[in-house]
């Protein structure tokens, strides 16, 4: 369950955050949305490929983290077991609401930032805290702030990157198989990638239009990272033995 709130120094002056990057404590997801201005560090440690947002019909890019669901292969207890953490990770608790403000006169919809206080890292004993004792913003939550507003302007990126990709007929549905060294095998569907044929018979008008968009990058970088799925099942094999090794 989640209970998602304002977040204010009066009501919540004593909260602090456990960032302990275990089973259980809050981060226990096979997938995780990320963003374009990620993709050159993510691509490096994760296979990047899109599911479609059955609400807006968009494709948002999300980095594989397991093969089942609520598994997440790069939790280190208590550190987070690779060199980046996507930013939809490193977020929580926290999380951007939009709240009615009026600006110059005018009702607008001003993004805020808001705590899930069911999430198992907050704490009112342990951990960073959220506020100082005179009210202010720790640099903790200064840091939250800055990794929300990447979010939120990631949120764009996302849709344009969608656009036009779905324009140029360059997303593709895939269907995963794999099979571990104890035999056992898993499948995955519900993602897309890059269709790497299309993609190779683009013209340059299609190839300048995602220059000019700045996302012909992120389409290779997209491809780049599908090389990490290897590695990705070598963290699944290192489980199962030590699974079985404690059986």
């Amino acid at each position: 369950m989640s209970r998602h709130v304002l977040l204010d120094n009066v009501n919540h002056g004593d909260l602090r955050i456990r960032q302990v990057y275990a089973p259980g404590e809050g981060y226990d997801e096979h997938v995780v949305r990320v963003f374009p201005s990620e993709f050159i560090v993510l691509q490096r440690e994760y296979p990047l490929f899109f599911m479609k947002n059955g609400e807006s019909g968009d494709f948002e890019p999300v980095a594989l983290l397991g093969f089942d669901p609520g598994e997440n292969l790069f939790l280190g207890d208590p550190e987070w077991d690779a060199d980046y953490i996507p930013l939809g990770i490193r977020r929580q608790p926290f999380l951007i609401g939009l709240q009615q403000q009026e600006i110059d006169g005018v009702p607008s919809e001003v993004p805020v930032v808001h705590v899930d206080l069911d999430h198992p890292s907050v704490s009112r004993t342990e951990g960073k805290p959220v506020f100082l004792a005179q009210g202010g913003e720790s640099p903790h939550l200064e840091q939250m702030t800055a990794v929300l507003h990447a979010i939120h302007e990631g949120h764009e990126a996302n849709r344009e990157l969608s656009r036009i990709l779905v324009g140029l007929e360059l997303i593709e549905s895939v269907k995963i198989d794999v099979e571990f060294a104890d035999g056992s095998k898993r499948s995955l569907s519900g993602l897309f990638k890059i269709a790497e044929e299309r993609l190779a018979q683009l013209g340059g008008g299609g190839l300048e239009a995602l220059n000019s968009a700045g996302h012909l990058q992120n389409v290779f970088l997209m491809l780049a990272s599908l090389s990490s799925m290897p590695r990705l099942m070598e963290r699944k094999n290192r489980l199962l033995a030590g699974s079985s090794d404690g059986a």
